[in-house]
């Protein structure tokens, strides 16, 4: 996995946009913003995890570079959440890295967290397509 600044637009998937922003891409060679995080932005993304939604699918597995030895922390997916014109998008590790690492998501992605409806709800969809999410699942080429 690439380690990509968080709120820059996101590289590390097969669409892009200005909107679509990334956070948590972490890295062993990249700063960690460290610090505390509440704890209803890490159970709430403990629960947009259990079923996320994914517009395409991952290949492979991530272990986590951040561990001194075998990470035994491994993801696939990512979630993507939509809010203020902006789409958040984070590896399903950014768990472990609140937890075991004590990185300090961005505050502007834990409102966002703390705002955005249940996923696969109709809400959420609509969400999406208000944040110019449709990219997310169009080829590209309309």
């Amino acid at each position: 996995m690439a380690a990509v600044v968080d709120l820059e637009p996101c590289s590390c998937l097969p669409v892009g946009g200005v909107h679509i922003l990334a956070v948590g891409w972490l890295g062993a060679s990249s700063p960690i913003p460290t610090g505390p995080t509440p704890k209803d932005v890490y159970q709430r993304l403990k629960e947009f995890l259990v079923n996320p939604w994914q517009p395409f699918v991952s290949m492979g597995v991530h272990e986590c570079e951040l561990c001194q030895f075998e990470g035994e922390a491994v993801g696939n997916a990512n979630l993507f959440i939509p809010y203020d014109q902006r789409i958040y998008v984070c590896p399903a590790m950014i768990s472990h890295y609140i937890n075991a690492h004590r990185y300090q998501p961005p505050s502007v992605f834990m409102e966002a967290v703390r705002a955005c409806p249940p996923m696969h709800s109709m809400e959420y969809k609509k969400l999406l397509v208000q944040c110019n999410g449709r990219i997310l699942w169009q080829d590209g080429t309309s």
